[in-house]
């Protein structure tokens, strides 16, 4: 005599699979987008839509929810955001809770981000999209922290070889 599975046996068995998946799920989706290389490229692909020949797009840094953005998208910055370095301008979460311009000419900077105690700087070029997240040495994350922490940021990012 074959013995099958009952529909009621099926049902639990279904029901502990979806029960495991919604609990596991927003997880492994959280931490695919807080990866450096997913924030790059969100990023990149948001700096990369700043370009319009008619006219260009606000961005905004947001410094109190951690997000920056241009027109309606919003990308969400999975770090604590410090800093923000343009040439010849400095604006720190201290000094403003959002701070925005108009890249009217290719514009070229930094955001200082908080990666636990370590500080990473984030370099991006608008409007060509260009982001990278460089690996700084252990001796300028340390020069990186110092200036952070003496307000003297543009220093660092002038004698950073960009």
């Amino acid at each position: 005599m074959k013995r099958g599975f009952t529909l009621f046996e099926l049902v639990i068995v279904l029901s502990i699979i979806s029960l495991i998946l919604l609990l596991a799920f927003p997880k492994i989706v959280k931490e695919g987008l807080s990866s450096d290389a997913s924030v790059e490229n969100r990023l990149r692909s948001l700096f990369s839509t700043s370009f319009s020949l008619s006219e260009p797009l606000e961005l905004c840094f947001n410094f109190k929810s951690g997000s920056v953005s241009v027109g309606n998208e919003t990308v969400k910055v999975p770090w604590e955001m410090e800093s923000l370095v343009l040439p010849g301008k400095i604006v720190s979460r201290q000094a403003a809770s959002k701070f925005c311009f108009s890249a009217k000419n290719p514009v070229y900077g930094a955001l200082i981000c908080k990666k636990g105690e370590e500080y990473e700087a984030l370099f991006f070029t608008v409007p060509f999209g260009e982001v990278n997240l460089y690996e700084l040495s252990e001796a300028q994350k340390d020069t990186l922290k110092d200036k952070v922490v003496k307000g003297r940021v543009t220093e660092w990012f002038s004698s950073f070889s960009y």
